[in-house]
C-alpha cells in the first residue's frame, strides 16, 4: 500500500462516516439527506486510487474504475440539489427544471459509462492509474465543471444576502465544496497527461475537516453537537498521527525514487523526524484549538448564581440596567448590546455599549445616536412579543425562507438599525417592561443553545429585580410621604398653640391696651411663643441640613458639660423643679476637636431630655470616662426609662413621648456626633432610668 492508496481509504472512509453522521443527525431535513448523498458519492469517488491499486485482486483495472465512476457521474447534480436545498431554492420552479435537465444528462453518461466512448482503458500512472478518455469523457468532464461552478455561484450569492451565523455557515460550505471540487478537477488534469505528485485525496480530507469545522462551530444543517476538549484534543492527535504515517510514506518514496536510498535509512530518518516534530505539532493544535472552538467560554451555574446574587440586592432601575448590559456585553463578548424601556407609545433606548462608545447611557452626549434609536409599540417586535415571550434569534429568522413572511420580515427591519442579532424580552406583571437587543458576537460564533439558556435566566432574574425596585421605590415614596405628612400634622400642632395665644392677646390689646400688668405679661408671651416658633423651625432646619460639620476646632470637653450643664440648671430653677444635676468627673481639661457649637447642641439636647424624663423630680448625672483613643460621656437619669419596644425608635425623627417638641431633638443629636465620627448608645429600664453614653474620638480626623 502506497501514499496514495492509503489516502484515498482515509478520504473514503471519513466522507462515509460524516454522510451518515449528518444524515442521523437530522434525517428529515432535506439539506441533511442531500448533503449525506453527496458526500457519500464523493467517498465513493476517492476510492478510485485504492480499488485500482487492488485490481490484481478484485478485477480488472478498467472495469473497476468504471465502476467507482458511476459515484463520479452522480456527484454534479446531487451537488447541485444540495445547494438548491442549502439556499431555501429547492422549490423554485427554474432551478426545479435546471436540476431535472442535471440529472437527465447524468442519466445519459450512466448508460454510457461501461463503453469505450466514457473510458476506453485505465494506465498507469506513477503509484496510481489514470484514465484515458473516450469521447463522452470530454463532454462529463465539461458537464462536470459547468454544474459545480453553478452551484458555487448559487451558494455565494446567496452568502452575500445573509448575515450573522447563517453567513458563517454557508462561507465554510462554499469553502470546503471549492476544495472538494479542487480535488475532483486535478483528478480530470491526470486523464490529460498531467501526473499526480501528491494525492489529491489529501484534498477530500480537509473538505470533510472544514465541513465537521463548520458543523461544530456554526451547527452547520441544524447538527447541533457538544465537543469537549478532550474529544477534539483525541481527534487531533489522530489526524496528527496519520499526517505523519503520510509524511513517512512520502518521504520513503521521494528517497526511494529520486536518491536511490535505502529503506531502513529513510525508516530511520522518518523516525527521528516524528521524534523531533510529534510533541511541539501536538502542543500548537491543542493551542490553536483552544483559541478556534473554545475562544469564549463561561459556567453556566456559576453565571447564573453570580447574575442573580447580585441582582437579589439590587433596587436602582438604572443600576440593574447597567449591570445587565455590562454582563451580557463581556460574556458573550458582544458587538453591541441595546436595553430598551417601555414609554409612551414605543420603547427607548435607556442604556447601551457597543465597541467604539463602552458604557454609554442614552442621554449622555457622546452617545452619538443612542438617543434617537427606538422602537414603536406597533413595531413588528412589539406585535411579536404581545403573544409570545420566545427569544428572537434573526438567523433562525432567516432560516425561514428566501420569501419569510410578513412578521418575520417587519421583525428583521425592526432588528436592523440596532444591528441586532438577538431580542430578548423582559416581561414584569405579564407586560413588556424591557427590551435587549444584542449584536452579533466579535468572534462571528453564532448564539448557541446554552446562549438563549442563559438569555431566559437572566431576562427572568431581571423581571423579578425590576419589580423589586419598582415595590421599593413605591414604599421609599410612600414613606416619604407620610413622613411629609406626620411632619406637616406635628408642626401644625406645635405652631398652632403658639399662634392662638398670640392671636388671644392680639384681640385683647385694643381693650387692655392701658393695663400696665397685661402689657408685660404680653411681652412676655409673646416673646416666648415666638422663640418657641423660631426653635421649631431652627430644628427642622438643623435636620434637614445633610452637610458634615466644616466649623473643626479644639475646644475643652469638661468646659463644654459645664457651660450646657449650667444653662440647664438656670432653666430647672426658672421652673422651680426639684431636678439636681451631678458631675461625676473632676475639673482636669480633655482636649477634644470638633465643632463646639454643633456638640453643645447635641449635648444640650440630651440632658434636656432626662431632666424632661424626670418629671420634676430626680438626679441627673454626667460623667466623663477616657479610654485611649475614645472618650465617652455617660448620662443617666432617674426618669420613667423607655419601654424596650420604643428603644429602637428614639432616634427617628418626629418620634416622641412628650407632651411638647416634635421629636427631632435626638435625631439632631445622633446625627452631630456620627458627623464627628462618634458613636450613641443607650439603655433603659422602665422606672428605673436612662442611660446615654457618647463616645468621640479625643482627635477627630
Amino acid at each position: 500500500m502506497n501514499i496514495f492508496t492509503l489516502s484515498s481509504f482515509i478520504a473514503f472512509s471519513i466522507c462515509e462516516y460524516l454522510a451518515v453522521f449528518v444524515y442521523l443527525k437530522n434525517p428529515r431535513s432535506r439539506v441533511n439527506k442531500s448533503f449525506a448523498v453527496e458526500t457519500f458519492f464523493i467517498g465513493v469517488w476517492t476510492l478510485f486510487p485504492f480499488a485500482t491499486g487492488l485490481s490484481h485482486v478484485i478485477g480488472t483495472p478498467v472495469f473497476i474504475a468504471r465502476v467507482v465512476y458511476i459515484a463520479a457521474i452522480l456527484v454534479p447534480p446531487t451537488f447541485l440539489f444540495f445547494a438548491l436545498n442549502l439556499i431555501d431554492l429547492h422549490d423554485a420552479a427554474k432551478e426545479r427544471n435546471r436540476l431535472r435537465t442535471c440529472y437527465l444528462i447524468s442519466a445519459g453518461f450512466l448508460l454510457s459509462s461501461f463503453s469505450p466512448y466514457f473510458i476506453r482503458s485505465v494506465n498507469p500512472s506513477g503509484m496510481t492509474f489514470a484514465i484515458v478518455p473516450g469521447a463522452l469523457y470530454h463532454l462529463f468532464f465539461a458537464f462536470f465543471a459547468m454544474t459545480i461552478i453553478y452551484g458555487y455561484y448559487k451558494i455565494f450569492m446567496r452568502y452575500r444576502e445573509v448575515k450573522g451565523f447563517k453567513r458563517n455557515q454557508l462561507l465554510y460550505v462554499l469553502i470546503a465544496f471549492v476544495i472538494a471540487g479542487t480535488a475532483g478537477f486535478i483528478h480530470f488534469l491526470s486523464a490529460y497527461g498531467v501526473r499526480e505528485v501528491y494525492p489529491h485525496d489529501f484534498l477530500v480530507i480537509l473538505f470533510t475537516a472544514i465541513v465537521a469545522y463548520s458543523i461544530i462551530r456554526y451547527r452547520t444543517m441544524e447538527v447541533n453537537i457538544v465537543f469537549k476538549k478532550t474529544a477534539a484534543y483525541s481527534l487531533a492527535a489522530g489526524l496528527l498521527t496519520g499526517l505523519f504515517v503520510a509524511l513517512v510514506l512520502s518521504i520513503t518514496n521521494l528517497f526511494s525514487t529520486f536518491a536511490n536510498a535505502g529503506s531502513f535509512k529513510v525508516s530511520i530518518f522518518a523516525a527521528l523526524l516524528i521524534a523531533l516534530l510529534f510533541n511541539p505539532l501536538r502542543h500548537r493544535i491543542q493551542s490553536f484549538i483552544d483559541s478556534t472552538f473554545y475562544k469564549k467560554t463561561y459556567d453556566y451555574y456559576a453565571t447564573v448564581r453570580q447574575v442573580s446574587s447580585k441582582l437579589a440586592s439590587m433596587f436602582d432601575h438604572d443600576g440593574i440596567l447597567k449591570f445587565i448590559g455590562d454582563t451580557l456585553y463581556d460574556l458573550l463578548g458582544l458587538k453591541s448590546v441595546y436595553l430598551l424601556t417601555a414609554s409612551s407609545g414605543r420603547y427607548e433606548t435607556a442604556y447601551y455599549l457597543d465597541k467604539k462608545h463602552k458604557h454609554r447611557a442614552a442621554g449622555d452626549k457622546d452617545a452619538a445616536g443612542a438617543e434617537r434609536l427606538f422602537l414603536n409599540k406597533r413595531s413588528g417586535i412589539a406585535g411579536f412579543y404581545r403573544r409570545s415571550d420566545d427569544i428572537i434569534v434573526r438567523d433562525e429568522l432567516d432560516g425561514m425562507g428566501r420569501e419569510a413572511d410578513r412578521e418575520a420580515e417587519h421583525i428583521i427591519n425592526d432588528l436592523e438599525p440596532f444591528h441586532g442579532e438577538v431580542a430578548v424580552p423582559v416581561f414584569v406583571d405579564r407586560k413588556l417592561a424591557l427590551l435587549i437587543v444584542l449584536g452579533g458576537k466579535v468572534s462571528g460564533d453564532m448564539f448557541s443553545k446554552e446562549d438563549v439558556d442563559l438569555l431566559k435566566t437572566i431576562s427572568n432574574q431581571t423581571s423579578a429585580a425590576l419589580k423589586n425596585a419598582r415595590l421599593y421605590r413605591e414604599k421609599i415614596n410612600s414613606e416619604r410621604l407620610a413622613s411629609i405628612g406626620m411632619m406637616s400634622a406635628t408642626f401644625a400642632h406645635e405652631i398652632r398653640n403658639p399662634l392662638t395665644s398670640l392671636k388671644t392677646f392680639a384681640q385683647l390689646m385694643p381693650e387692655k391696651y392701658n393695663d400696665v400688668e397685661f402689657r408685660e405679661t404680653f411681652s412676655r408671651i409673646v416673646v416666648g411663643e415666638i422663640e418657641k416658633i423660631d426653635g421649631l423651625i431652627s430644628d427642622l432646619l438643623d435636620f434637614s441640613s445633610r452637610k458634615k460639620t466644616s466649623r473643626m476646632n479644639n475646644y475643652d470637653l469638661t468646659e463644654l458639660l459645664d457651660i450646657i450643664i449650667e444653662d440647664v440648671r438656670g432653666k430647672l430653677e426658672f421652673e422651680k423643679t426639684n431636678i439636681a444635676i451631678e458631675k461625676n468627673y473632676n475639673g482636669r481639661k480633655i482636649q477634644m476637636s470638633g465643632d463646639a457649637r454643633k456638640l453643645k447642641q447635641a449635648f444640650g439636647n440630651i440632658i434636656l431630655n432626662g431632666c424632661q424624663a424626670m418629671n420634676g423630680e430626680g438626679v441627673l448625672r454626667v460623667d466623663i470616662k477616657e479610654r485611649g483613643k475614645y472618650t465617652d460621656v455617660e448620662i443617666r437619669d432617674t426618669g420613667e426609662g423607655i419601654q424596650q419596644e420604643d428603644l429602637p425608635k428614639i432616634f427617628d425623627p418626629f418620634v416622641t413621648t412628650k407632651e411638647v417638641g416634635v421629636g427631632l431633638g435626638l435625631a439632631i443629636s445622633k446625627r452631630v456626633i456620627e458627623d464627628h465620627n462618634g458613636k450613641i448608645h443607650v439603655v433603659s429600664q422602665p422606672a428605673k432610668g436612662t442611660a446615654f453614653t457618647i463616645s468621640l474620638p479625643v482627635q477627630n480626623e
